[in-house]
C-alpha cells in the first residue's frame, strides 16, 4: 500500500514536470518569436525610411541638378539622352516570404477534466443505483418521497453486503458508494490529465522547434534588410556627393556657354572647355546607372546596384 502510494505521488510530481516544462516551451517559443517580428519590424521601418529618403533624393537631384546638365550640354550641341526609366517611381522589394508564426497557447486538461470526471461520477452512481433497484425489485419510476428514505436505505444495505449474502448496512454501502464513485472520477480525471499533458509537451516541443527555424528565417531577411538600408544609405551619399561635383560641372558649363556661346559643331569648343563637357557626361552616366538600376532583386540585394555603386564612388573620387 506504502509502494503504491509512493507511485500514485511520484507519478503527480512526473506530470507536474511535464506541464510545467510544456508551458516553459510554449512561452519561450511565444518570447523568441515576439522578440523577432519585433526586431524585423524595426528593420523594415528603417529600410522603409531610408528608401523614402532616397527617392526624394533622387527626385531632387534629377529635377533639378541632373536636369540643368542635360539643358546646358543640349545648348552646346550635345543630345544626353536620358533613360526614360530613371523617372519611374522607386520600388524595393525585400524578400519576408516566411509566414507570421502563431504559437497556440495550451490547457492543462484539468478543467475538461473534472467535468468528465463528474460525468463518470454521475454515471457510476446512476449505474449503482439502476443495479441495486432492478435486484430489489423497486421501480425507480414509483419512488415517491414517502417512501424515498427506505428506499435509500434498501439499496445501501444491498450494496453494504447484501449483494454478497451477507448483512448488509447501510453505512458500509453508503462508503462503498462514495468509494467508487470518486475513484472512478479520479481515474478519469488522471488519463485525461495525463494523455492532455503528453500531448501539450508534443505540442510545445514541436513548437520550440518551429520558432527556432522562424527565427532562423526571419534572421536571414533582417540581415538582408540591413544590407539594403545600408545600401540605400551609401546611395543617398553618392546623391548628394554628385549633386556637389554635377552642380560645379554646370557653373563651368553655363561659363561655357556664356563665353563660348551656342555652337552645333562639338569640336569648335576649346579644349579645355570639351574636357569639361566629357566629364560632365561621365559623371551623368555614373549617376544615372546608380540610379536606374534597382536596389533589389528576387527579394535581395541586386549586385549590379552594388557595381553601379562602387562605379559612382570611384568617379567622385576623381573629382
Amino acid at each position: 500500500m506504502i509502494d503504491e502510494n509512493i507511485n500514485i505521488i511520484k507519478n503527480e510530481e512526473n506530470i507536474k514536470d511535464k506541464i510545467v516544462e510544456a508551458q516553459e516551451l510554449i512561452r519561450d517559443s511565444q518570447d523568441l518569436v515576439s522578440e523577432v517580428d519585433s526586431s524585423v519590424k524595426e528593420c523594415q521601418l528603417g529600410v522603409s525610411k531610408a528608401a523614402t529618403d532616397f527617392d526624394r533624393r533622387k527626385r531632387a537631384f534629377l529635377n533639378k541638378t541632373f536636369k540643368s546638365a542635360e539643358e546646358f550640354l543640349k545648348k552646346l550641341g550635345i543630345e544626353y539622352g536620358t533613360n526614360k526609366s530613371l523617372h519611374e517611381p522607386f520600388e524595393l522589394s525585400v524578400d519576408n516570404s516566411a509566414d507570421n508564426l502563431e504559437i497556440e497557447h495550451i490547457s492543462s486538461g484539468r478543467f475538461t477534466g473534472m467535468i468528465l470526471a463528474l460525468i463518470v461520477a454521475s454515471l457510476t452512481l446512476y449505474g449503482w443505483v439502476y443495479f441495486s433497484t432492478k435486484q430489489l425489485n423497486i421501480s425507480l419510476e414509483n419512488i415517491t418521497l414517502e417512501f424515498i428514505e427506505s428506499n435509500i436505505n434498501a439499496v445501501l444495505t444491498w450494496i453494504g453486503g447484501g449483494m454478497i449474502g451477507l448483512d448488509g448496512k447501510p453505512m458500509v454501502g453508503a462508503l462503498i458508494l462514495g468509494f467508487s464513485v470518486l475513484i472512478m472520477a479520479w481515474i478519469v480525471y488522471a488519463i485525461r490529465v495525463h494523455f492532455k499533458t503528453e500531448k501539450n509537451l508534443r505540442i510545445a516541443k514541436k513548437a520550440y522547434i518551429k520558432s527556432r527555424a522562424y527565427s532562423f528565417s526571419k534572421d536571414e531577411c533582417k540581415n538582408e534588410m540591413l544590407r539594403v538600408d545600408a545600401h540605400l544609405r551609401e546611395a543617398i551619399i553618392s546623391i548628394e556627393n554628385f549633386t556637389v561635383i554635377l552642380g560645379e560641372q554646370n557653373g563651368i558649363l553655363r561659363r561655357i556657354v556664356y563665353v563660348e556661346g551656342v555652337v552645333n559643331e562639338y569640336k569648335s569648343y576649346h579644349p579645355s572647355s570639351k574636357k569639361v563637357i566629357r566629364e560632365s557626361e561621365k559623371i551623368m552616366k555614373s549617376i544615372e546607372k546608380l540610379l536606374n538600376t534597382s536596389v533589389t532583386k528576387e527579394g535581395k540585394l541586386n549586385p549590379e546596384s552594388q557595381k553601379a555603386l562602387s562605379i559612382s564612388k570611384a568617379v567622385y573620387a576623381e573629382f
